[in-house]
């Protein structure tokens, strides 16, 4: 009985799998190689695209920071994903229609979201 109560458990432990932000966080090797490799003001997808473990809408420049979106927020329209920013930290600038909230994670990465 023992032994199938740990089973249980591991069983359910091990289908969960890793929650996004694990996955990012995992794959912030690999996004960062991805953000130096792209030139300035550049885009390097408007399809979907799997960088490590994630799968990103887009991955775009804008000035100093480069984007990598996830998807839109629920039901609206509103995108969120993360942002590499090493040389300051990001903050709402860019657009006054929209606002923009940045979360430090670790280092240069922060999540991001827009809000219309």
């Amino acid at each position: 009985m023992r032994l199938l109560v740990t089973f249980v458990a591991l069983a359910s432990l091990t289908s969960c799998g890793y929650s996004e932000g694990q996955r990012v966080t995992r794959s912030f090797a690999k996004m960062e190689q991805v953000a130096q490799a792209i030139g300035s003001e550049g885009s390097l997808t408007n399809r979907p695209l799997e960088i490590g473990e994630v799968e990103f809408q887009a991955v775009y420049r804008e000035g100093d920071r480069v984007y990598f979106k996830v998807g839109e927020n629920g039901p609206s329209v509103d995108p969120y994903g993360y942002v590499w920013s090493p040389e300051r930290a990001p903050v709402d600038d860019a657009n006054p229609a929209v606002a923009s909230s940045f979360e430090h994670i670790q280092g240069p990465w922060y999540r991001w979201s827009d809000s219309y």
